[in-house]
């Protein structure tokens, strides 16, 4: 099956990626410009062919960063995606199976890195050439634009690259990677509810009042942060509640019993291990079936001694059966193809019959 694309206009391919502007970057891209062209009180044809230049120098200053992830990914070796710009920016996507905390750092980590390149090439371009005029001012922007950019793309919260570096630097001290996100999600709510106090409460503070175009930018800069950092924070919590989850702690201890021992046989067997579920093996020492001690107490006392185990017990398909090392990894699989078809797992540990787990309490484990 044919992988799905980010929809957008095509402009070339870079590490074999193919390069994709949507088409609300064009919009974003018009706005700017009028923004620029009209800082100065008014607009003309002179001060909007310098806000289209700043607007694209932004632009082609994101692309940048973007090129930065793209290549940072291709020295480990992955396999680049496409390169988008999008309203907001832009996004890298690449080959993300086996993800290691160093990849997924030191990628995050190249595109701030790149616009602190571009920003000192920029500034020594300044210092040495002693340029001026609409070249010396769109240079200094572009200075001053990227120091921005990296900043505010460090910033120890999703979805920046600083919150993803964050999410590394825990994920490789607990050797968890839900929960550096959860850490990260949790930046990322913190300073998207600081850029609004910042740009709301700091001006009240001092005695004056927010204008309306930091009230706007901060209310759009939450709307960005606020649900992004909430959905991986949902997310993560969730696969942290199920890391949690595995075949010791769900399951009922059980000991293993022949086919043609009596129900009496197999109470004295049970009590013997102190256990309160008995699986039932076949001729061939393959799990055939199951029954909790209580099922065969009910049987009266004077027949236990000459009543088959066929009378109490269920019977368990062949194959249900699962590792007693197994971690949600390999529960969640196993529950998709026993659900259904059996009501519990036969744990092994090696060869010997431990336990049996209920596929209903690894459903409920697993919510």
């Amino acid at each position: 099956m044919e992988e799905r694309r980010t929809r957008g206009l095509v402009v070339g391919r870079v590490l074999g990626a193919q390069v994709i502007v949507q088409p609300s970057t064009l919009l974003m891209l018009a706005l700017l410009s009028y923004v620029f062209a009209s800082a100065s009180g008014e607009t003309t044809a002179s001060t909007l062919s310098i806000g289209v230049l700043l607007a694209v120098a932004l632009m082609g200053s994101v692309l940048l960063h973007e090129f930065a992830h793209a290549i940072a990914a291709r020295s480990f070796g992955r396999t680049v995606k496409e390169i988008v710009l999008t309203l907001w920016g832009g996004h890298t996507s690449f080959e993300s199976h086996d993800m290691t905390p160093t990849v997924n750092g030191v990628t995050a980590a190249a595109g701030p890195a790149m616009n602190l390149v571009i920003a000192g090439a920029a500034s020594a371009t300044m210092a040495f050439t002693q340029l001026g005029g609409v070249a010396g001012a769109v240079v200094s922007y572009v200075a001053w634009a990227n120091v921005l950019l990296a900043v505010f793309n460090l910033l120890p919260g999703i979805p920046m690259d600083g919150g993803r570096v964050l999410e590394s630097v825990v994920w490789a001290i607990t050797r968890n990677r839900n929960r550096g996100t959860v850490v990260a999600a949790w930046g990322g709510r913190v300073v998207a509810v600081g850029v609004v106090v910042y740009s709301i409460a700091g001006p009240l503070l001092s005695g004056g009042r927010p204008s309306l175009t930091s009230v706007v930018i901060a209310v759009l800069v939450f709307s960005i942060l606020w649900p992004a950092a909430s959905a991986a924070l949902a997310f993560s919590s969730t696969m942290l509640r199920r890391d949690g989850v595995d075949v010791a702690g769900l399951m009922r201890a059980a000991v293993a019993v022949p086919y043609t021992y009596s129900v009496h046989e197999a109470l004295g067997a049970a009590a013997t291990a102190g256990v309160e579920e008995v699986v039932v093996l076949g001729a061939d020492d393959a799990p055939a079936g199951r029954f909790p001690v209580e099922q065969a107490q009910a049987v009266p006392e004077s027949a236990r001694l000459t009543t088959s185990l066929q009378s109490v017990t269920t019977p368990v398909p062949r194959g249900s059966e699962i590792p007693a090392g197994a971690a949600s990894d390999v529960m969640i699989p196993a529950l998709r193809e026993w659900w259904g078809k059996s009501d519990v797992w036969v744990v092994r540990d090696g060869k010997a019959v431990v336990g049996i787990v209920r596929l209903v309490d690894v459903l409920a484990a697993l919510k």
